[in-house]
């Protein structure tokens, strides 16, 4: 397996899917899908795009829009994990904090990832041999900017909860909003010091930036201290607390 070429792969699924999201945008169509949850022809063209080109790997791929089965993916010593859009409903509102997720899972754990934000064309990457990239230059760290921004916590737009307050209170941070994924690469970028989420995600949601923040020297974990693990029955995940620095995390009040 060469992840070199496994990884300009994703990067040609994760452009040319973004540039399909940018020309739906123009002209959109929207509806609700079964549970009630918005989609619109712009996850719908990623997905194609996206499940075309990564199936030149003959690596089976399971989307949010088009999902393997427990049964198949059992089975898989690895499979690619796919939101074609991330941040559908934001999308839909005119919000541009929306993404492309591309992870590649091996044995339960994310080996490769990327998180492209359409709108800017900024994308971050790597592989489990590769320093993270931002756009086509290894991600700089600013110490400063990292050490200034650690008691920062990164909440989401949709889903406050009491919960939620609890933790921000007892651990004395201030708080950015963000919406989707792109939570992850304001702590690649050391814009914030921590996300913790209470409220379940599928797995595609956050395998992508769970590998980019454990790769570029931060981590994330279940409450419980361990790894995620995503080729479980079900897609949805337990709570989890990502910090850009690993050493952050013994400064946290669960």
């Amino acid at each position: 397996m060469n992840l070199d070429s496994l990884l300009s792969l994703a990067l040609e699924a994760s452009n040319k899917a973004s540039d399909a999201i940018l020309r739906e945008k123009e002209n959109l169509n929207t509806w609700k899908k079964d549970d009630n949850s918005p989609l619109s022809s712009a996850d719908v063209a990623a997905n194609e795009i996206i499940n075309e080109i990564l199936g030149k790997s003959d690596i089976k791929i399971c989307s949010e829009e088009s999902p393997l089965s427990f049964d198949v993916r059992k089975n898989l010593e690895r499979f690619w994990l796919v939101d074609p859009l991330d941040g559908t409903k934001g999308f839909i509102n005119g919000s541009d904090e929306y993404c492309v997720l591309i992870a590649l899972i091996e044995k339960q754990r994310p080996i490769l990832a990327l998180i492209q934000k359409p709108s800017t064309k900024e994308i971050f990457y790597a592989h489990k041999e590769s320093p993270v990239y931002k756009n086509e230059n290894i991600l700089k760290i600013d110490k400063d900017k990292f050490e200034k921004n650690k008691k920062v916590a990164l909440i989401s737009v949709h889903h406050p909860n009491a919960r939620n307050k609890e933790f921000l209170d007892k651990n004395s941070l201030t708080t950015i909003k963000i919406s989707s994924a792109l939570k992850f690469t304001a702590l690649l970028e050391g814009e914030a010091g921590l996300y913790c989420r209470f409220e379940s995600l599928n797995s595609w949601d956050i395998a992508a930036g769970d590998f980019l923040v454990n790769q570029n020297s931060g981590l994330m974990l279940k409450f419980d201290k361990t790894f995620l693990q995503y080729n479980k029955e079900s897609f949805l995940c337990p709570s989890f607390i990502a910090v850009a620095k690993k050493e952050y995390l013994k400064e946290v009040i669960l």
